[in-house]
């Protein structure tokens, strides 16, 4: 298996967890936005996998609305992160894993967003 395959498989496995697992959520901080996590499987490697997407602003902000719809975001995240690639990332942790993070635009909104995926312990 090519390293390229593996993070090929990877970003697919993002993908499917975006699409099946992102949802509206008021974050413990007070921020609003989207979160979804799941464990994936790429190439015969399980990862645990998070997606997330915060509203610029909304933090401790009661009259911010997110107005973006899941499937919105769930687009953003994927042509904005996923499809421009997730790079290596080797964690403070010792763990490896893949991790791709930046602004996305929903409409008139902005959103910090990132995706990532931690391999599992074999």
């Amino acid at each position: 298996m090519s390293n390229t395959a593996q993070k090929t498989a990877v970003q697919d496995a993002l993908t499917t967890m975006v699409k099946g697992r992102l949802a509206a959520r008021n974050f413990s901080t007070g921020s609003k936005g989207f979160f979804g996590q799941d464990k994936i499987e790429a190439e015969g490697r399980r990862y645990q996998a998070q997606a997330q997407a915060v509203l610029i602003g909304s933090k401790n902000n009661p009259r911010a609305k997110v107005r973006a719809t899941a499937d919105q975001v769930q687009a953003a995240l994927i042509a904005d992160l996923i499809d421009k690639g997730v790079p290596e990332k080797e964690y403070s942790s010792g763990k490896t894993g893949y991790r791709a993070q930046g602004k996305v635009q929903v409409g008139d909104e902005t959103y910090q967003a990132a995706v990532q995926a931690v391999l599992l312990a074999k």
